[in-house]
């Protein structure tokens, strides 16, 4: 089946219903309710604010089109305070007395792990746009993921290292599952070029001294560092680095990079190289961005994130009106089919049978005078 690559995102919402062989109802009915969980405070509120943005831009564009067979579509955000505890607090408000049948979520495996084997058991249809971790895969039918899981990522980003030079290797990532995916997939990689993998350090979120972290990453002189960290735990290891004077000799590189970019002291940070995931060209990713700067301001922090939200409420949005219901068999049946049509900002948004993306879209980028710009 051809993929749709119009760029109009109501010319998408309108083919993909004639494809699917049903209209709009021309009766106007309450909203069609779903939720999203996001972490608006907490470590990963810029990423959280941002993938709230997405889908709203997303819930405008959906409801300018016609909405849900003719309903307006609404969405109800809950905060997952960064937190597995807030994930599972939001995820059962929305559940057990919000009654949606589809919550799009959530920013971390830590806590997309523990709230779709939840969700899952309720038979609630759960969308992730920003986790990574490969036991996604196993929690079941009603659990998708817009993302590229670690194997991709992890594989690639060793790839880009491994082009220095580098013999010896480390990382240090944050202590959860997806922290871990990636630690376990660079270091595949390393071991499978011949190289040396001299030390995994793995550091636990909230602390507010991670020196000790930091000595034992460098003890064994690693050429190169994996990073793998959230926003307000990365800008203080780099900054503790940064005064300790320590920095990998072919430098440092960093999975996700727009998980931390917005947050850390500049000068700690130059040099970083690593990958951003999302596709960065083409008319689809210009009208995202041309549609983002004009509803929230060319000054909005944005990250990788915020399309992969975005993505993901078209796609729910999309299997919702081709279904014509809310049952959630049927609208987790229909997701596969429009994963195949739907052409994403993010990229190709092709479910595999778990429910699990088929590839995903990096750039390579590097930090410099406090942004991030193309490797070369």
């Amino acid at each position: 089946m051809k993929k749709l690559v119009l760029s109009v995102a109501g010319v998408f919402f309108l083919a993909a219903l004639l494809i699917a062989g049903m209209s709009f109802s021309s009766e106007a009915a309450g909203p069609v309710i779903i939720g999203s969980i996001c972490p608006l405070t907490g470590t990963n509120a810029v990423q959280g604010l941002d993938m709230k943005r997405g889908e709203g831009l997303a819930l405008e564009e959906i409801n300018a089109a016609g909405g849900i067979n003719g309903r307006p579509l609404k969405i109800i955000w809950e905060d997952t305070e960064s937190s597995p505890k807030g994930g599972m607090d939001a995820v059962h408000k929305l559940v057990e007395i919000n009654k949606v049948p589809l919550i799009i979520g959530a920013y971390s495996s830590g806590i997309s792990l523990p709230t779709g084997q939840w969700t899952n058991s309720k038979k609630v249809i759960q969308i992730s746009e920003a986790s990574t971790s490969p036991k996604l895969r196993e929690i079941g039918t009603y659990f998708f993921n817009v993302m590229g899981l670690d194997e991709v990522m992890g594989t690639k980003l060793a790839e880009f290292a491994l082009e220095t030079g580098a013999r010896k290797f480390a990382s240090i990532t944050v202590n959860n599952p997806f922290g871990i995916g990636v630690e376990i997939w660079t270091k595949k990689t390393v071991e499978k070029a011949g190289k040396k993998w001299l030390e995994a350090v793995r550091y636990n979120e909230k602390k507010t001294d991670y020196r000790a972290e930091i000595e034992r990453l460098f003890a064994k002189k690693p050429e190169a560092i994996f990073f793998t960290a959230y926003g307000t735990e990365s800008k203080l290891i780099l900054k503790q680095a940064f005064e300790m004077g320590l920095k990998p000799s072919k430098g440092w590189y960093a999975d996700y990079m727009t998980m931390w970019s917005n947050e850390v002291i500049p000068e700690t940070a130059e040099g970083i190289k690593g990958l951003v995931m999302g596709s960065t060209a083409g008319s689809r990713f210009e009208d995202y961005q041309a549609a983002y700067k004009k509803k929230y301001g060319a000054k909005a922090k944005q990250t990788a994130f915020g399309m992969y939200a975005y993505d993901a409420a078209w796609i729910a949005a999309l299997a919702m009106s081709m279904t014509g219901s809310t049952d959630t068999d049927t609208i987790a049946k229909a997701l596969y089919t429009v994963s195949k049509i739907y052409n994403g900002v993010s990229g190709d948004k092709s479910f595999d049978k778990d429910g699990m993306q088929v590839t995903d879209y990096y750039t390579r980028k590097v930090y410099k005078g406090g942004k991030l710009i193309m490797y070369k």
